[in-house]
């Protein structure tokens, strides 16, 4: 009886904050401005610069044969061993340049490596925007090493205009949305930066410069 009191009496003054408006008492403030400063840099410039100073590593390529190329040589460089690929044209991409690679992620304690696309990219902050209508939403969480290929049209300049980009592709936003930002990392215990974390200890982004110079 005491409790369904208590939800009475929290349900009661839940309805009258509803129907009381309260006065906006900052009417002209701005929501709709960018908080930064607007710059003429390079879109892709500002990105990999942003990407390498949180600790991953950025290549600028001019089609996808580069993309494999690059990839086999970080393959022989690293020994990586167990590439894994869900996503069906990536995976295709890989198989006409005769990459070795696994389609499903049954065997997670082995993999090396992670290769997929991405939502978009935010210039400002050096972010990959990954999103649950993908089809590699837990592999990145497992694999050690996590590469993706995209393009430079996919750049934002900030988070706004990335979440704007997702509104665009889909009626209805993905469930979820994540953001990386360099490698995994934590400092929660005791202060130390402890790097691989939740997840890849390595973030490689080929990004392929379709643009017209």
């Amino acid at each position: 009886m005491e409790e369904s009191t208590t939800r009475e009496k929290v349900l009661k003054k839940i309805r009258a904050s509803l129907l009381s408006k309260t006065t906006n008492p900052y009417p002209k403030l701005d929501f709709d401005s960018s908080v930064f400063q607007l710059t003429d840099e390079d879109p892709v410039l500002v990105f990999s610069e942003k990407l390498t100073l949180a600790g991953g590593k950025f290549f600028l390529i001019e089609n996808e044969l580069e993309f494999a190329e690059g990839l086999v040589n970080l393959g022989m460089q690293y020994k990586w061993k167990n590439i894994v690929c869900t996503e069906e044209g990536l995976s295709n991409l890989l198989t006409e340049c005769e990459l070795p690679h696994h389609v499903d992620i049954d065997e997670i304690a082995s993999m090396d490596v992670v290769v997929t696309s991405c939502e978009c990219l935010i210039s400002r902050t050096g972010s990959v925007v990954f999103s649950s209508r993908m089809h590699t939403r837990s592999a990145p969480a497992f694999a050690p090493v996590h590469v993706v290929l995209c393009n430079a049209s996919q750049l934002a300049l900030d988070i706004k205009d990335g979440i704007t980009w997702l509104r665009h592709k889909y009626p209805k936003l993905p469930s979820s949305v994540t953001v990386v930002t360099g490698p995994s990392r934590t400092a929660d215990i005791d202060g130390q930066l402890v790097v691989g974390a939740h997840g890849p200890t390595q973030l490689f982004v080929f990004m392929v410069d379709e643009r017209e110079i």
